[in-house]
């Protein structure tokens, strides 16, 4: 059995990584801003001293179909040019398959990106394409950080609903001429650099709201191992994703939007670019609003890293994953601690 599967099947055609994964690695980088390819053929050159180039704008890659990036910005340039990702550089074939293709990428001065470059295929070298190779030690420790989620994608499973802490936060609730709050738009802007491994659609956010203390109160206690007595938590908005995480261009792009309307009411362009520029789906759950003490939360040993969680997020605007058991002990503690409130009033 073993001998017809191989003999069917020859060794170079075989695939351990699919393209989807340097799409992933390409746009993960990107988002935290520190994507950058080295520049291995210039104007049809192979250039012998090694130079890098910070890539300043990307465009959502979105399917297999050439090419695959729309466009791609260099640093020291404001070219807006396509990209073709290959593995290697040899396995480029469009000037051969369909000219009607190849030469408008050739007329927008498209280059090719490979994990590794190997050799520029005959008839394209008189075509003096810019061939760019990614940073191999960073993306093996891209696949190694994300193997289970890159493996849990290929067979398109999650494996488990994942629960996030997140702060509300003005724009959540506040609303301006013709902008809706987060709560009833129904969208929000991930923090820090989550990405699509972190969530996804059906997993839970709690988007939650305190009272009573200040944010330097809080910090201070903090730091101290202590919770201000007077920290209320007001309320929870329990929220279900519903789509993964946008770039903010694209969701506009999806939901035909314009690409200069703000989505929020505190929504702002900071160097050109806007402040908030990713953006997730969700529907309301469910909305808790227990006005319960923190400190009281936190003698309970099951909540200790929800506090954590919520301080956290509260300090320094930081999502922060929470067990589904501590989600599940803190739905627990919440339905138990209003009913005693409603019978005994305390």
């Amino acid at each position: 059995m073993t001998f017809l599967f191989t003999s069917i099947m020859p060794r170079g055609k075989w695939s351990f990584l699919h393209e989807w994964v340097v799409y992933e690695y390409l746009m993960a980088r990107f988002y935290e801003k520190t994507l950058r390819l080295k520049i291995k053929v210039k104007s049809g050159q192979l250039q012998l001293r090694e130079k890098w180039k910070k890539v300043t704008n990307l465009k959502p890659i979105t399917g297999t179909r050439f090419p695959d990036v729309e466009s791609i910005t260099f640093s020291g340039s404001n070219a807006e040019v396509p990209a073709e990702v290959k593995f290697t550089t040899s396995l480029f074939n469009y000037h051969l398959k369909d000219a009607t293709q190849f030469e408008p990428f050739t007329n927008m001065n498209g280059v090719i990106i490979v994990l590794s470059h190997d050799y520029v295929p005959a008839g394209l070298k008189n075509r003096n394409i810019d061939v760019y190779e990614i940073d191999q030690i960073d993306f093996v420790a891209f696949c190694r950080e994300n193997f289970v989620r890159l493996l849990n994608r290929q067979i398109r499973r999650h494996t488990e609903t994942k629960v996030w802490i997140m702060y509300q936060g003005p724009n959540f609730n506040q609303e301006g001429a013709g902008i809706r709050p987060a709560r009833e738009s129904g969208i929000w802007c991930p923090t820090e650099n989550l990405s699509g491994f972190d969530l996804a659609e059906g997993d839970r956010v709690l988007f939650v709201k305190t009272l009573g203390s200040s944010t330097q109160d809080v910090q201070s206690a903090y730091l101290k191992n202590r919770i201000p007595k007077n920290w209320l938590l007001e309320e929870v908005y329990v929220g279900e994703l519903t789509s993964t995480i946008y770039s903010r261009s694209e969701y506009c792009t999806i939901r035909g939007i314009p690409q200069t309307e703000k989505l929020w009411l505190k929504d702002n362009i900071r160097n050109n670019d806007w402040r908030w520029n990713r953006v997730f789906e969700f529907e309301k759950v469910s909305v808790l609003r227990p006005k319960i003490q923190i400190r009281r939360l936190s003698e309970n040993q099951k909540l200790m890293n929800l506090v954590l969680a919520v301080t956290e997020s509260f300090c320094y605007n930081r999502s922060r994953e929470i067990t589904l058991e501590e989600y599940r002990d803190f739905l627990e503690y919440i339905t138990q601690y209003q009913m005693r409130v409603e019978i005994y009033g305390k």
